[in-house]
């Protein structure tokens, strides 16, 4: 046998491979980028790659406005389309961006179905008012879960005003508003818009991170009071590092801590006697009221998620095959039902003889946590024969249970209980998928039905 390890034998080791997720990664952080000639590199490396990228990252460069619009430009055109239809994430941290590239972002954010996360972090943005407005607008005409404007410190009390009143997106889920100079004056307004009250409406947003600002214990207390009030979205909130500058020594605590037991009507009720100085049992009085606050939304977030889903498949076969089983003069829709003629004998299941009425109600039963608006959009999605899997999809095995597996990934194709199976047993395959499928198609029919957070009935006076 010959040696491998003599000199005369050569021999290549196997270079590793590179994930899929890392090559679809458009990744140029401090590298200098410096205005237009630096957006012009920027294009030619995008022009470079044969697919388009999921995510690009440009933190810690230096193109600017002008930068930016070119950028922006050339994603918009048909050029850059191969990327706009699947780039997903953008972060422009520390850029030296200003309004004028805010609103050029804000017009690609707009009616884009793609993009899920923005991140603009440490940069030179203002209160304007155009800019905000632009910026808000297109937010509501868009699918963006994610943006990020921490850092960004010239915003100010004037950015919660002019912004959040505009602010209607039922796809932002979450808000990072770090360290953007904010002062009690914005507490009122916080408030105002998680409740909806702004809006006229219910805010979805399920993360907002407010930490590094002066808000002080009072105005932090505010926001903790209209979250208890009005606000059950809410599954994380970051009030980090707020007390305010320049405090007096803090006073002695009270002799009886405020009392933070349940009241009779079941509901978490705050401290009604919070210290009003910046002391540390009030931030501890706040910490305390926060944490039960997202337990409380936690718990009713997946109660109703796990309840829409029990009702879909229920709903499914039931109403979809009795609207296939009506005459046209009395097909309406669920959410509107007619009056049905007198049930007449039937060999089927007895449930398609009674009135919708009827059918509606019996359904409602296995989900009595939903108000009645989440469970018609359910019932409108489960009678939709167009919300049905194509039958190409149906007709291959699993695909629609399976993960997105990352061909680069050996252990993903060859190995392990893994192979073939998609998510066994409601695990996920982790590093060797780019995405769950399952979990993927379940958040969207959760959107799609409005079944994000719970919504009490508002005319019942115990919610």
């Amino acid at each position: 046998m010959k040696d491998i390890s003599s000199p005369g034998h050569s021999f290549s080791i196997p270079k590793a491979s590179v994930p899929l997720s890392s090559r679809l990664h458009f990744n140029h952080s401090d590298e200098g980028l410096h205005g237009v000639a630096g957006a012009q590199k920027v294009i030619l490396l995008l022009n470079s790659h044969r697919n388009g990228v999921t995510k690009m990252t440009l933190n810690h460069n230096s193109l600017g406005d002008d930068g930016v619009c070119q950028l922006f430009a050339y994603l918009s055109s048909s050029e850059g389309s191969k990327h706009r239809a699947t780039v997903s994430e953008i972060n422009l941290t520390r850029n030296g961006i200003g309004c004028k590239g805010l609103k050029v972002i804000a017009e690609y954010v707009r009616g884009n179905d793609v993009l899920r996360a923005l991140w603009l972090t440490n940069n030179d943005f203002t209160p304007d008012p155009a800019a905000l407005s632009c910026l808000a607008n297109a937010l509501n005409n868009s699918r963006l879960h994610l943006l990020s404007l921490t850092g960004n410190s010239g915003l100010g009390d004037a950015f919660v005003a002019r912004f959040l009143p505009l602010l209607r997106s039922r796809s932002l889920q979450e808000l990072h508003i770090n360290t953007i100079g904010l002062t009690p004056r914005s507490a009122p307004a916080i408030a105002t818009w998680i409740t909806g009250g702004s809006t006229h409406g219910v805010c979805h947003l399920q993360t907002l991170k407010c930490s590094g600002n002066s808000l002080g214990v009072r105005g932090v207390s505010k926001i903790l009071r209209a979250i208890e009030r009005g606000n059950w979205a809410l599954t994380k909130v970051e009030v980090y590092a707020n007390q305010l500058p320049d405090t007096p020594p803090p006073s002695p605590p009270p002799l009886s801590p405020p009392s933070t037991s349940p009241s009779s009507s079941g509901q978490l009720s705050l401290a009604r006697s919070l210290v009003a100085s910046e002391s540390d049992d009030a931030w501890n009085d706040c910490n305390r009221a926060l944490h039960r606050l997202i337990m409380r939304n936690q718990y009713w977030k997946r109660r109703v998620e796990k309840e829409a889903l029990d009702l879909l498949k229920y709903a499914r076969p039931l109403l979809m095959r009795s609207k296939s089983s009506t005459s046209p003069s009395a097909s309406s829709p669920p959410s509107h039902p007619s009056p049905s003629p007198p049930p007449t004998p039937t060999m089927g299941f007895p449930f398609f003889a009674l009135p919708n009425e009827l059918k509606l109600y019996i359904l409602s039963l296995f989900a009595p946590t939903l108000s009645p608006t989440q469970r018609v959009h359910i019932y409108n999605y489960a009678s939709d024969p167009a919300t049905l899997p194509s039958l190409t999809q149906t007709l291959r095995r699993g695909i629609i249970k399976q993960c997105l597996v990352d061909p680069s990934c050996l252990s993903a194709t060859i190995e392990g209980p893994n192979y073939g199976s998609g998510c066994p047993a409601g695990k996920c395959m982790g590093p060797n998928s780019l995405v769950c499928r399952k979990e993927e198609e379940r958040a969207k029919f959760l959107e799609a039905v409005g079944c994000t957070a719970y919504e009490p009935e508002l005319d019942d006076p115990a919610k």
